[in-house]
C-alpha cells in the first residue's frame, strides 16, 4: 500500500489486520549524477525498487527521503544533511510507525554515502524497540550489484527503465570527453572495489577522481539492462527480508525461552528459601 495515496481509513484497516506488518522507507539523495542524469537519480531509483518490493510483500510504502549525506560530491551540486540529522529523521519516522503497530521497518537505501549512518542508527533503533518485538534494519540495494558505479552503466540503465524522459543520452559522450580522459577512466575502473568504496566516502572525493562525477561507463547502459537490474535487486531484497525475519524469529524464540527459564529459576529459589525459613 502506497501511504502517500492511501486514505486514513485504508491505512488503519491495513494495520488492524494484524500479523507482522511491514513498512518500507526509501532513502536517496539530491546530488550530481554526471551531465546526463538528474540530481534525484538515487531517490527515483529508491522509490521504484521500494514500490516493487512493497507490492510483492504487501508492505506499507512510505514517501522517500530525498536528502542524504553527499559531501563527497563537493564542489559539484549536492544538498546534504548530516548523519545526525538523517538518523534523527529516520528515528522519528520509525517511532511513529511503531506507535501505529508496525512490526517490521525496512530502510531501503539507494545512496552509498548514507549506508554507515543508517547501519548505526537502525542498530540503535532495533535495540530500543526489541522488547516490543519490532524489527528495524536497513538494506542498500547496490550490495546486490557486482560493481560499484555512479552515473555509470548500472544507474543509467536503471533510469532508462524507470524514467527515460530524464536521461540525456546525447550528453554522455560530451561529459566523458570533458572529463579526465579515457586513460583516467580506465585507471578508475581498475581500482580495487574495496579501496574505491573507502575513497569515495571522503568529502570532495568524487570530483577528485572523476571531474564530472561519472564512475563507470554509461555508454554501455540500456533499458533492457535496467529492467533486469530492477528484477534482480527486488528479488534479492525480498529474499533478504524473509531471511532476516526468519532468523529474527529464531532469536526471539531463544530469548523468550531463556527468559522463561530464568523466571522459573527465580521461582524455584523463592520456594526453596521459603521452605528453609519454615
Amino acid at each position: 500500500m502506497n501511504l502517500t495515496d492511501a486514505r486514513d481509513e485504508e491505512a488503519r484497516e491495513a494495520l488492524r489486520r494484524g500479523g507482522r506488518i511491514r513498512a518500507i522507507l526509501p532513502i536517496g539523495s539530491l546530488e550530481q549524477h554526471g551531465k546526463h542524469l538528474p540530481l534525484g537519480t538515487d531517490s527515483i531509483i529508491a522509490e521504484r525498487i521500494a514500490a516493487i518490493v512493497a507490492e510483492r510483500t504487501s508492505a506499507l510504502l512510505l514517501p522517500c527521503i530525498y536528502y542524504g549525506i553527499s559531501y563527497e560530491h563537493e564542489p559539484l551540486f549536492n544538498v546534504s544533511i548530516s548523519a545526525q540529522t538523517l538518523c534523527m529523521l529516520v528515528g522519528d519516522v520509525c517511532r511513529s510507525l511503531v506507535k501505529m503497530g508496525v512490526k517490521s521497518i525496512i530502510v531501503l537505501n539507494a545512496h552509498y554515502g548514507n549506508e554507515y549512518a543508517l547501519l548505526s542508527c537502525t542498530k540503535e533503533l532495533a535495540e530500543a524497540y526489541r522488547d516490543g518485538g519490532v524489527l528495524i534494519y536497513s538494506i542498500t540495494y547496490s550490495l546486490f550489484i557486482d560493481r560499484m558505479d555512479h552515473a555509470g552503466e548500472n544507474e543509467t540503465s536503471l533510469m532508462l527503465a524507470i524514467r527515460p524522459d530524464l536521461v540525456r543520452m546525447d550528453l554522455i559522450e560530451q561529459g566523458l570527453e570533458e572529463g579526465r580522459g579515457e586513460r583516467d577512466r580506465e585507471s578508475i575502473a581498475n581500482i580495487d572495489p574495496v579501496s574505491l568504496s573507502r575513497i569515495t566516502l571522503l568529502p570532495g572525493s568524487i570530483a577528485g577522481i572523476a571531474r564530472y562525477g561519472v564512475i563507470g561507463d554509461p555508454r554501455m547502459a540500456s533499458k533492457e539492462r535496467g529492467h533486469e537490474l530492477l528484477e534482480h535487486v527486488s528479488t534479492k531484497i525480498i529474499k533478504t527480508m524473509e531471511e532476516v525475519e526468519r532468523m529474527y524469529g529464531k532469536i526471539s524464540s531463544v530469548e523468550m525461552s531463556s527468559d522463561r527459564d530464568q523466571d522459573q529459576d527465580q521461582d524455584d529459589l523463592y520456594m526453596q528459601s521459603t521452605e528453609d525459613e519454615r
